[in-house]
């Protein structure tokens, strides 16, 4: 398994993109039954009517916003999916793939921050900012294990520039 020799990457991968599945999924089906299950989720119309009714926005926009976000937690699992084929595949370029989608969801969690204030909800205007260092401290641990795999690469004997310059014989 090629995923098991960056196993810092690969757990990153598979919970980030865990998390932006089922969080998009919670937008579409938060306590509704699903078959086998009730899921029970976050009740975030009673949140977006509280909101929407502070901004004195029409309700009738609440679904579509939250449509709107599920697809864009959509969008960020996405990134993850692209690094972690290209991590089962050991193809080049994972490291540069999670960094871009570990931005991607930086970049999503400053918009939901943005809207914590605006709304002046506190409590999830803190639980996004923890979800931004969390995606740094991922963003740091993807870069060392990137880094110490390259040095490790270097002693390898496969490696085309081993002795450089080149031993006298």
């Amino acid at each position: 398994m090629h995923a098991l020799r960056q196993p810092i990457t690969a757990v990153v991968i598979i919970f980030w993109f865990s998390f932006w599945l089922l969080n998009g999924l919670d937008k579409f089906f938060a306590r509704q039954d699903i078959g086998l299950l009730r899921w029970w989720g976050n009740h975030r119309v009673e949140k977006f009517t509280m909101y929407f009714d502070r901004l004195s926005l029409d309700p009738a926009f609440i679904q579509a916003t939250l449509v709107f976000a599920g697809v864009v937690e959509f969008a960020a699992a996405a990134f993850f999916v692209v690094a972690g084929v290209r991590l089962v595949q050991d193809k080049p370029g994972v490291a540069y793939r999670t960094d871009v989608a570990i931005t991607v969801s930086i970049v999503v969690f400053l918009g939901f921050t943005i809207f914590d204030v605006v709304v002046g909800d506190r409590a999830e205007l803190l639980e996004h900012s923890t979800y931004i260092g969390v995606l740094l401290m991922s963003f740091l641990a993807v870069s060392a294990e990137s880094f110490f795999r390259h040095l490790r690469d270097l002693d390898s004997p496969s490696t085309i520039n081993r002795h450089f310059p080149p031993k006298a014989q």
